[in-house]
């Protein structure tokens, strides 16, 4: 086959027609299935959680829940009072910041503050929330989420335990903490953690689920620049 005198591969010629519109089709099935939900959205022409409001010197951004129910309307409001804390801050480490995910019929938002505490010791917490669409935008509870991926609270358990053991393992092979420090009663004891589902926050991640849950990073062995953020992160199912 010659098209404008080069010959083409028929074959790759035909595959390449195949990807091409099936990429359109995938494009044409997306925005239409995520239309039919902008009828709960406060704002047709914003996406459903966007920026209302940034503080430039902290690199703060607040986000807008643009969902059309009291629910969101209230939680809104209680994170501009929030934000207010962080109004006037000049600091990076003193900031309020936001991510958020839409994954078919469910929008996630985590808010994460950051912020030095009397020691100067960096801290994050995360708060997050999921809305079901096709329930009006309901914010969904802890209980329900685990119900919609079929998973009990003792998995997320177990699941959070082996992922900071890996954690604990490669902090033993960096020589970050001594060998002697064992994970059960000395490395949960630097971490702080009594219980692994204190303080989790349930999050949808394209498809996924997420817990974010934060612990102790600063001890006597000072490994605290061993962490980032995303170390809170922990991937469930």
């Amino acid at each position: 086959m010659k098209i404008a005198g080069v010959e083409i591969n028929k074959k790759l010629f035909i595959a390449v027609i195949v990807v091409v519109v099936l990429a359109i089709i995938g494009l044409i099935v997306d925005k239409l299935y995520i239309n039919r939900y902008n009828k709960y959205k406060i704002d047709k022409d914003e996406n459903f959680i966007y920026t209302s409001e940034t503080y430039s010197k902290s690199k703060s951004y607040i986000p807008y829940i643009n969902i059309d129910n009291d629910f969101c309307k209230t939680l809104n409001s209680e994170i501009e009072k929030l934000a207010l804390d962080y109004k006037d801050s000049t600091s990076q480490n003193n900031s309020f910041t936001y991510r958020y995910n839409v994954n078919n019929n469910y929008v996630s938002l985590v808010i994460i503050l950051k912020s030095l505490d009397d020691n100067d010791q960096l801290q994050f917490e995360f708060i997050t929330y999921v809305f079901d669409l096709d329930d009006g935008g309901k914010a969904l509870s802890d209980s329900e989420i685990l119900q919609k991926f079929n998973i009990t609270e003792d998995e997320v358990s177990e699941k959070i335990s082996t992922e900071l053991v890996k954690i604990y393992d490669d902090e033993i092979n960096e020589n970050i903490i001594p060998s002697e420090c064992n994970f059960k009663d000395c490395y949960l004891s630097l971490r702080k953690i009594d219980d692994y589902l204190d303080d989790v926050n349930y999050y949808i991640e394209n498809g996924s689920l997420v817990v974010y849950k934060t612990f102790e990073v600063y001890s006597k062995y000072n490994e605290e620049d061993y962490f980032t953020r995303d170390d809170f992160k922990f991937y469930i199912k």
